[in-house]
């Protein structure tokens, strides 16, 4: 487990919620290191909850980053503090949460109708915020099933995350690898903040059972995949509620 975590760099940082954070650029020759994972169970365990699919189509799209930038300009909240010990703040300057036993917060993230506050912690505990109310909702740690890698979430619509994980390669004693290549098979789930279901992207045939970085995500429901082991890069749309 502790090979995955260092994929996730942005956890050991503060990421102020004024940045492109939705748009996560990265170059096709870093697609390993943003891997993701879940654990694959022993032969005879009882298959994991099945969950209803959600379809994604590969297409032809471009990042208008102009516009991106102007929606995320002057966010009504903000995370303030050091990684793990952070907290989110209103305008006034009001804390509306702490880190503390529930939660180290290491970044928050303005979700696109700025409703809502992604608060993001260390070992897949994460919220969803709900500053008008003060609600708080827990996303899941994993995906169903056994030896499941936290999920690593981005907002993709007004009310969904996309959340990533996959499957983590075994050696063959079947105990998990303790290498970098880690990672058997890559998957991607989308989480409804309204219906708190949690579904499994059917990804497009070239990423299904495959090794795959996810370079950028757009609050739109892009998602900009890159194959590993090859120079294969598309954008991809998934049809949130």
């Amino acid at each position: 487990m502790a090979l995955f975590a260092i994929w996730f760099t942005s956890r050991n940082r503060p990421v102020p919620i004024t940045d492109v954070q939705n748009s996560k650029q990265k170059a096709p020759a870093l697609v390993s290191p943003v891997q993701f994972g879940k654990k694959a169970g022993p032969t005879g365990q009882p298959s994991p909850e099945r969950l209803p699919l959600m379809e994604m189509k590969e297409g032809n799209y471009v990042v208008d980053y102009a516009a991106l930038s102007r929606s995320l300009e002057n966010p009504p909240y903000e995370f303030r503090g050091g990684a793990g010990i952070g907290r989110v703040i209103d305008k006034e300057g009001k804390v509306l949460l702490d880190s503390g036993k529930e939660i180290g917060i290491f970044g928050a993230v303005v979700g696109p109708n700025r409703e809502h506050v992604l608060v993001e912690g260390a070992e897949g505990k994460n919220f969803v915020l709900t500053p008008a109310t003060g609600g708080k909702l827990k996303l899941p740690v994993c995906p169903p099933g056994a030896n499941m890698f936290p999920l690593d979430w981005d907002w993709i619509g007004e009310q969904s995350l996309l959340g990533k994980s996959g499957v983590e390669r075994l050696g063959p004693d079947g105990k998990p690898v303790k290498t970098e290549d880690n990672v058997a098979e890559s998957k991607l789930y989308v989480y409804d903040l309204k219906t708190k279901q949690l579904s499994e992207v059917a990804l497009p045939e070239k990423f299904t059972h495959a090794v795959f970085g996810v370079m950028e995500v757009i609050p739109d429901g892009h998602v900009h995949l890159a194959l590993e082991g090859s120079e294969y890069t598309s954008w991809c749309k998934i049809a949130t509620p």
